[in-house]
């Protein structure tokens, strides 16, 4: 009997463990952890048979330490698309708290390796998810709009641009066998996982493979007759193949919510997120192989493109109105600077003149000081030589006939008969 296990990848949290009979869904977790013990012989057995998580990561990658794209979401991962919008899918959101949560204290840190310490947070702001999204059920392949968006409330720097292939360019990647990849955050073998291995401080990786069109998807699983039909209910999706039997990259615990894209000219061109597909045996003992490759589908149609647009939107509004709170604080700045530059010339010339005046004032009592001590002076002389004059004798002379006679005295004064010569 042939099992199919769908697995495009979901978070379970800081710490990714996959117990070999847990459920693939995670609202089941808690139920299947309850009867445990009692089916345990069954579940272990079962385990040998197909491996199910409900995450994904890189298996047999590329180290990816200083993407500038990938970031870590929760448990998972995401992809930075631009300064303020980051893709990832719905199923990480429920497995990172819930969208109520996120919006609250939800926090996004910069491409690269998360160690939290002293690393910068980028507050959540708002999350979008299709109002037709449901958990998926991913062991009867029921996946429903598994897509979200985390706006955030600022701008993280960016360095590679990214923008929404088109179907024309989708077909022209197939044509040319271009190199699809996906960075992601995820476990790259199952010791990992069983070890309950943080996410945190771990480095990401990176999938390569190529994309092949609708009618290649279904000939390619022509080639493995225990396929499940039945879960090819995805028409016109193009096709990622993994072939994790020859040791090819391939998504395990932790990818979920990374973005498969084709890279042109220093742009990403974002094909679509993790999410569809038949994915089975990922990072479980090499020697397993379920006997066909694991495929991931792009859904040409997907809603992550609606989201996209709705999302672009509030960006472009939270920045006018921050754009216009800036404008109005700046015009604010620049009238409080001019004010104060008005009453410091004010002041500075209410100090000038106070200066002035006083200069003036100085002047006219020096001015007031000097000739009061000039007449000063002048009295002080004038009283000199009155009192010269009074104390000094003089002598003159005193003719009377042919009689002279001199007179000395302070006041001399010629007798009488006599006239002064």
């Amino acid at each position: 009997m042939a099992f199919v296990v769908l697995n495009p990848g979901d978070c379970k949290g800081e710490n990714d463990k996959v117990l070999p009979f847990e459920s693939i869904e995670q609202d089941n977790r808690n139920l299947l952890k309850g009867i445990m013990k009692k089916y345990i012989v069954f579940a272990l057995s079962f385990t040998l048979l197909f491996t199910t998580t409900s995450s994904s990561a890189v298996e047999f990658g590329q180290d990816a330490t200083g993407d500038p794209n990938a970031v870590k979401v929760g448990g998972a991962s995401g992809f930075l698309y631009s300064e303020r919008i980051v893709l990832t899918v719905g199923h990480v959101i429920e497995g990172s708290g819930g969208i109520a949560w996120l919006e609250r204290d939800g926090v996004i840190y910069q491409p690269g390796i998360v160690t939290i310490a002293g690393q910068k947070q980028y507050k959540v702001k708002q999350v979008l998810m299709p109002s037709t999204y449901v958990t998926p059920d991913y062991r009867n392949n029921i996946i429903i709009d598994d897509n979200a968006i985390i706006i955030l409330s600022e701008d993280i720097p960016m360095t590679k641009k990214a923008a929404f292939a088109t179907e024309e360019q989708m077909q022209r990647f197939t044509r040319d066998k271009s190199k699809v990849e996906l960075v992601g955050y995820g476990i790259t073998n199952g010791s990992q996982r069983d070890s309950l291995s943080p996410i945190n401080n771990r480095a990401p990786n990176k999938l390569t493979s190529t994309l092949i069109s609708p009618e290649a998807v279904l000939q390619f699983y022509r080639q493995y007759p225990n396929v499940e039909w039945k879960r090819i209910n995805k028409p016109g999706v193009y096709g990622i193949v993994q072939h994790r039997e020859l040791k090819q990259s391939h998504i395990c615990d932790g990818d979920s919510g990374s973005v498969f894209f084709v890279e042109e000219n220093n742009v990403r061109y974002v094909l679509g997120t993790t999410g569809l597909g038949l994915i089975n045996d990922n990072c479980s003992v090499p020697e397993r192989w379920s006997g066909f490759p694991s495929m991931s589908w792009i859904d040409p149609n997907s809603k992550l493109r609606d989201l996209l647009k709705t999302a672009e939107k509030i960006v472009e509004e939270d920045k006018k109105r921050e754009s216009a709170i800036a404008e109005e604080i700046r015009l604010a700045a620049e009238l409080k600077a001019k004010q104060e530059a008005e009453a410091k010339a004010r002041q500075e010339a209410e100090v000038k003149a106070k200066e002035w005046q006083a200069n003036r004032e100085a002047e006219a009592k020096a001015k007031k000081e000097a000739e009061a001590a000039a007449a000063a002076d002048v009295k002080v002389k004038q009283q000199a030589e009155a009192m010269a004059a009074v104390i000094k004798k003089t002598t003159i002379a005193c003719s009377k006939g042919k009689l002279v006679k001199k007179v000395t005295g302070f006041k001399p004064v010629c007798p009488k008969g006599y006239k002064k010569k």
